[in-house]
């Protein structure tokens, strides 16, 4: 038959003792950790239990020759099976033990109370947390650096940061009012942005962010630096673009002096042709070409109106100007010359101050006149046109016609031209 408790030597009734008092101090240790950790109240319920049962068995096992006869089977925990309380202790230590393991792994995935501050120190980015009052509830590790720059101390108050962002140390920070950012002699380019958040249980705090945008920065300043560059090549390019015009006309004209040059070599030598020969023939092929050449003296600065009207064009292309005509062109040959005249004109005026595109030419024909309207696609007047050294010439020509010049600036600008028809011209 099996031994009872009682029945067992008591140096095992003593082992027997303290193994269920440890087994109550290690529940004891849990409960104590529950409760810190706030657990749930059904573990901490069941151990308090377990708790209780052992310390209880272990105090009344301990002290029975207090309370009790000597005669030890007279009580009932001495009667139980050694056994039981052998298997009870076990199981109760192999509970604590899985308790102790799930304490140990909620441990690892636990936050530390100094978890947050250790994240934020390590942000690249520098973060401010104050409370309704202004003072600092948690800052980190490079805003403090920040701060330090901007003032040469550390913040107490989210006053003394707005004041240092509105006036920061001289010589340390500078600012840049075109960027809004805090360039700090690092070589680091910080912006500061303010905004408020509430927590879950709604109170609210002042959030502080500072970013690094030195990058960004510099790329900023190289694409002003670059649009410099390219307005100072688009005034070139204009000033390229009236050249070109100036030396197409020099070209014209000294290919029209090459021609009367040549052409005056050729009469030269039939003259002296037809002082020797004396003949009919000879003498009419000199005529002939003597009229040519009194023909094209005459028009050494008027050039033809088809050759006019190619110029109109080939001025056009090299400006990169397309123009565009509504309307008939005028079948009176002098009209026709002159409105290619003011044409030119028109051309150079419209990209050199307008930067225009594209030349709009409307042509009407009333009962005795010819309407020119001359628009573009440029940039709208900011003041009053005034007329210059183009404009002046045009509206001489047209005047010396009996006709009439209308500029209008607003809302955009047009040339308006009004040419009396052959009929009415004096």
């Amino acid at each position: 038959m099996m031994k009872s408790f009682g029945n067992n030597s008591l140096e095992f009734q003593m082992v027997l003792v303290v193994f269920f008092l440890m087994t109550a101090l290690t529940y004891f240790l849990l409960i104590i950790y529950e409760i810190t950790w706030k657990q749930k109240w059904k573990r901490i319920i069941i151990n308090m239990a377990v708790f209780t049962v052992t310390f209880l068995t272990a105090s009344c096992l301990s002290v029975r020759y207090l309370f009790y006869d000597w005669e030890q089977n007279s009580f009932i925990l001495f009667k139980i099976p050694y056994v039981v309380y052998v298997a009870a202790g076990i199981c109760g230590i192999v509970f604590a033990a899985m308790q102790i393991r799930d304490a140990f792994r909620q441990g690892k995935n636990h936050l530390q109370g100094n978890a947050i501050q250790e994240s934020l120190d390590n942000l690249p980015s520098g973060a401010g947390f104050f409370d309704e009052q202004g003072m600092p509830v948690l800052i980190n590790r490079q805003m403090y650096r920040i701060c330090r720059y901007l003032t040469g101390r550390d913040i107490q108050s989210v006053a003394e940061l707005r004041e240092a962002l509105e006036h920061p140390l001289e010589g340390s920070v500078s600012y840049d009012p075109d960027f809004q950012v805090y360039c700090f002699p690092d070589g680091s380019v910080w912006k500061f942005s303010e905004d408020f958040i509430v927590a879950e249980n709604g109170e609210r705090f002042l959030q502080f962010l500072a970013s690094e945008v030195s990058e960004l920065y510099q790329n900023k300043q190289l694409l002003e630096k670059e649009n410099r560059k390219l307005q100072e090549m688009s005034v070139a390019m204009k000033e390229l673009s009236k050249n070109i015009v100036i030396l197409t006309r020099e070209e014209e004209t000294l290919a029209m002096k090459m021609r009367v040059h040549d052409d005056l070599g050729y009469s030269v030598l039939a003259a002296h042709r037809m002082l020797l020969q004396d003949s009919e023939e000879t003498r009419e092929a000199f005529l002939s070409q003597w009229n040519r050449i009194l023909s094209l003296l005459r028009k050494d600065n008027e050039p033809a109106a088809e050759t006019l009207h190619q110029m109109v064009q080939e001025r056009a292309d090299a400006l990169g100007l397309k123009v565009f005509y509504t309307g008939e062109i005028p079948d009176d040959p002098g009209a026709a010359e002159l409105m290619d005249v003011i044409f030119l004109e028109a051309l150079s005026n419209s990209v050199r101050h307008a930067g225009a595109t594209e030349l709009y030419v409307n042509i009407s024909s009333g009962i005795h006149e010819w309407v020119f309207v001359i628009t573009n696609n440029g940039r709208k007047p900011d003041k009053e046109i005034e007329e210059g050294g183009g404009l002046s010439a045009i509206r001489e020509k047209v005047e010396n016609c009996n006709g009439t010049v209308s500029i209008r600036s607003f809302p955009e600008y047009s040339l308006t031209i009004n040419i009396p028809k052959k009929e009415e011209h004096v």
